[in-house]
């Protein structure tokens, strides 16, 4: 991912739940996007020319691929974008590994509510992972 791009997209996710809810800054999600980290891919996502979202995948990470960060920008939200992100990462993944993981924060009932939508399973409860006070679901999305 380029400076810019990761510049734009850090602006965004500062303003959109759960990132702005849970305190992430403009600046701390930019040197998340742009840090060095070989298990770590970072996709924009892009539509017509215009950034769409993004989506961060860690592979390897427990026998398949984890989906650290997924985003669709309000403007894109509710056009199946996120749908095919999660088909895409089925078809790219699940010939070489069994599952698919993601965590959502519990209060990120639209996220949770997409993923149960998409094949994941609530798998376990996180506390205090990210924030104190708060929990983080881990799911699992079975390749079979």
């Amino acid at each position: 991912m380029e400076d810019q791009n990761a510049r734009s997209i850090s602006k965004v996710l500062a303003c959109m739940d759960p990132w702005l809810c849970l305190g992430y800054t403009e600046d701390g999600l930019f040197r998340y996007l742009i840090r060095s980290d070989p298990a770590l891919n970072r996709y924009a996502v892009v539509l017509s020319e215009e950034t769409a979202g993004v989506v961060c995948v860690r592979y390897p990470w427990l026998r398949g691929p984890y989906i650290e960060l997924l985003a669709v920008f309000p403007p894109h939200q509710g056009k199946a974008i996120g749908r095919e992100i999660v088909a895409w990462m089925k078809d790219e993944c699940c010939g070489v590994s069994n599952n698919i993981w993601t965590t959502a924060s519990s209060i990120n009932v639209p996220a949770l509510s997409f993923y149960k939508k998409n094949g994941f399973t609530e798998i376990a409860q996180l506390p205090d992972l990210v924030a104190s006070g708060f929990s983080e679901i881990l799911l699992q999305k079975k390749c079979r």
